[in-house]
């Protein structure tokens, strides 16, 4: 092993060391009644004492070059370790500006070990937003496989990407409607979920499209999940309305 590997190892095994140190097994526990869709593992580690963590390790994550940065969040993505995954999705997105249209494939590769909403999500807004914006095309080419993939993170991660100041920003518009469309029969209730929080962030930067959009859902009869989410920034009267669309 060369120099450069066992300092990554040396990093991973600190980091590894501190987050058992704050493993908490009734948390852990708890938090698994939240997540029973198959290979949730986590140590229970609280917010505060991860972001604790992250902010001891955050100078040396920064000077890391943009290969070892991956190399180092690859081994906390491949433990499948909710606490450890989380710790990957710190690092991509400190290295965000700095990855290029030849790295997205590592994370089609990363994806297979996550097994929950909230690391897929926190993947999303804080990393996947930035190679998105970046890499337009390259991403966008991503989400399309991850659309039609067998895993259900994929499927929610391939819209869940058009939330927040992309959704808002209005030039993702009909990508994101395509790939949602294509999801809106999902069988999986987060994927559904994952849709109606897109078009309802979507809808911010393109109100008229995205609300008949949602107004033909709603005389298709898709599942309510999708259309309750995507209307929640509507109000009064003009939500009553939609809402009574059969």
């Amino acid at each position: 092993m060369n120099r450069f590997m066992k300092n990554i190892q040396r990093q991973y095994k600190q980091i590894v060391s501190d987050l058992k140190n704050r493993a908490d097994k009734s948390r852990a526990k708890r938090d698994s009644f939240y997540h029973k869709k198959g290979g949730y593992v986590s140590w229970g580690v609280s917010t505060t004492d991860f972001r604790l963590i992250m902010k001891k390790f955050r100078k040396q994550f920064i000077e890391l070059k943009n290969k070892e940065a991956l190399d180092l969040a690859w081994l906390f993505y491949k433990s499948g370790i909710e606490d450890q995954i989380y710790v990957g999705n710190f690092i991509t997105a400190l290295h965000s500006e700095a990855i290029t249209s030849s790295n997205i494939k590592f994370f089609d590769k990363a994806l297979d070990y996550f097994h929950t909403w909230g690391t897929i999500d926190d993947f999303c807004v804080h990393t996947l937003e930035t190679l998105l914006r970046k890499f337009p095309k390259q991403t966008t080419e991503i989400l399309r496989k991850w659309n039609k993939s067998k895993n259900m993170w994929k499927r929610r991660a391939s819209v869940v990407a058009f939330t927040r100041k992309t959704g808002e920003s209005g030039k993702f518009t009909n990508e994101a409607l395509k790939l949602c469309d294509n999801l809106i029969s999902d069988k999986e209730d987060l994927v559904q979920k994952g849709v109606g929080w897109a078009l309802k962030d979507v809808m911010r930067g393109n109100k008229p499209k995205v609300l008949d959009y949602v107004k033909k859902l709603r005389k298709q009869g898709v599942p309510s999940v999708i259309t309750l989410y995507a209307l929640r920034d509507i109000k009064g009267l003009e939500k009553k309305q939609i809402l009574a669309i059969k």
